[in-house]
C-alpha cells in the first residue's frame, strides 16, 4: 500500500512569495503545501498549521498543511468500490478501515514550471496503483498574489475505459471557525455518509469535541475567522465540504466535489452524491482560492 517516503527536507522545498504573503511547497510529499503566512498588522499569522518535519511514510502524512484530493475525497466504505456490476477491492492504509484521501496526496510530483511567486506540477497514477484500476493525471497550479492563494486542479483519466473521480483540496486551518451556507447536510456514522437532510447551520466552531460534517448545496464561500487579526475567505467552484475539528486542535474546511463514500452511494441510488463519471482523456477541473480579508 502506498510505499515510499515523503521528502519534505529543506532542499526539497519550494518557497513562493508576494509582498508579506509567503508559502512552502514540498513536490516530492504529495504535492503538498507545508505551510501559509502572512505579516499582518497582528504580527504574523499562519493561515495553515504549518508542517515542520523533514519527511514521513508516505501512509502517515502530518496534520498540517494542505494537500489535494484525487481521484476521490475522503473515504469508500471497507475498500470496496462498486462499479457498473464490479466491486472493486482497493488498498487501504495500515490501521485504517476504510481507503482515505486519494493517492495524490501520497506520491511524489514532477515540477513543470516554477517562479517567483508560482508553481505547476504534475502527478501520474499508473493503472492498479493501491488497487484503483485506472491510470490517470493530476495537474496542480498554484499562484500566491497580493490578493491570496489560488490553486487550480484538472485530473485527467489516461486510462482506455471511464473512471469515476472527484475532486477536493484538504487545508488544516488554525482558524476558529468558519461561516458558509449549504442547504444539505449528510448524516454520516463513523465517517461514512448514509442520508441527507436539509441544513441551517452557517457557524461551525472548534471546540473540546471531535467532530466532522458533510455539507452539500454549497455556495462555494467560506469565512475563517481568528480570536483577532484579519480573515481568510475561500471562493471555489467545487459545491460540497468536509468540516472537520478534532478536539480543537485544527478546524478543516475541505472544498471537495462529492461526499464520503459518494460512488457507493450513487450505485444504491442515491442523489446528489457529487460524483463524477470521467469518460477516457477527459478532464475534471477546480479551484480553490483562499483570500485575505481585512
Amino acid at each position: 500500500m502506498m510505499p515510499g517516503w515523503m521528502d519534505a527536507r529543506a532542499e526539497a522545498r519550494i518557497r513562493l512569495d508576494c509582498g508579506p504573503h509567503s508559502a512552502v511547497l514540498a513536490p516530492d510529499a504529495g504535492g503538498r503545501v507545508l505551510s501559509l503566512s502572512s505579516e499582518t498588522s497582528a504580527g504574523r499569522r499562519d493561515w495553515l498549521v504549518p508542517v515542520q518535519a523533514d519527511g514521513w511514510p508516505a501512509d502517515a502524512w502530518p496534520k498540517g498543511g494542505m494537500f489535494p484530493l484525487a481521484p476521490f475525497s475522503n473515504r469508500i466504505r471497507d475498500g470496496r468500490l462498486h462499479w457498473r456490476g464490479r466491486v472493486l477491492r482497493l488498498d487501504r492504509y495500515p490501521g485504517q478501515a476504510h481507503p482515505l484521501h486519494g493517492h495524490a496526496q501520497a506520491g511524489r510530483w514532477h515540477v513543470l514550471t516554477v517562479g517567483g511567486n508560482h508553481v505547476d506540477m504534475r502527478y501520474e497514477h499508473p493503472p492498479g496503483a493501491a488497487g484503483w484500476p485506472w491510470a490517470w493525471r493530476l495537474d496542480q497550479a498554484v499562484r500566491l498574489a497580493e490578493s491570496g492563494l489560488t490553486v487550480g486542479l484538472a485530473l485527467t483519466n489516461q486510462s482506455a475505459e471511464a473512471m469515476p473521480a472527484g475532486l477536493g483540496l484538504h487545508p488544516y486551518f488554525t482558524a476558529l471557525q468558519a461561516r458558509l451556507r449549504a442547504a444539505t447536510l449528510w448524516e454520516h456514522e463513523e465517517e461514512i455518509a448514509v442520508r441527507p437532510r436539509p441544513n441551517t447551520q452557517t457557524t461551525w466552531a472548534r471546540g473540546a469535541d471531535t467532530w466532522t460534517a458533510y455539507l452539500a448545496d454549497w455556495d462555494g464561500t467560506c469565512e475563517l475567522a481568528w480570536e483577532a487579526g484579519p480573515g481568510l475567505r475561500i471562493d471555489t467552484d467545487l459545491h460540497q465540504a468536509v468540516l472537520h475539528a478534532p478536539r480543537g486542535r485544527y478546524l478543516c474546511v475541505e472544498p471537495v466535489s462529492h461526499v464520503s463514500n459518494a460512488f457507493n452511494l450513487a450505485a444504491a441510488g442515491a442523489a446528489g452524491t457529487g460524483w463524477r463519471i470521467l469518460e477516457p482523456g477527459g478532464v475534471m477541473r477546480a479551484q480553490v482560492t483562499l483570500a485575505w480579508m481585512r
